[in-house]
């Protein structure tokens, strides 16, 4: 599940392997072998997204948000970023 969520997060913000090693540390090919799943995401996956995508924290690790803490999903983002282009939001 949480590599799950790694890998949308990964995939929404349109980051790629290298730019992740860049600014977690870990190699790019961990990344790649967690994105084609040969590898469960670990401990320093979960807090190297955490660190870089902090607003996905509480989402990456249970799958809940809290809007008005900051704490979204991808799908949030994505749904209230069509809102105000359609002027709703």
């Amino acid at each position: 599940m949480i590599r799950d969520r790694l890998i949308t997060i990964w995939i929404h913000r349109g980051t790629s392997a290298k730019e992740l090693e860049e600014k977690t540390g870990i190699d790019r090919e961990k990344w790649y072998a967690l994105r084609n799943k040969r590898r469960r995401a670990n401990e320093d996956d979960i807090q190297a997204f955490a660190n870089i995508y902090p607003e996905f924290g509480l989402w990456l690790v249970s799958g809940n948000t809290a809007p008005e803490a900051g704490q979204i999903s991808p799908e949030y983002e994505e749904a209230n970023k069509n809102l105000k282009e359609q002027g709703q939001g």
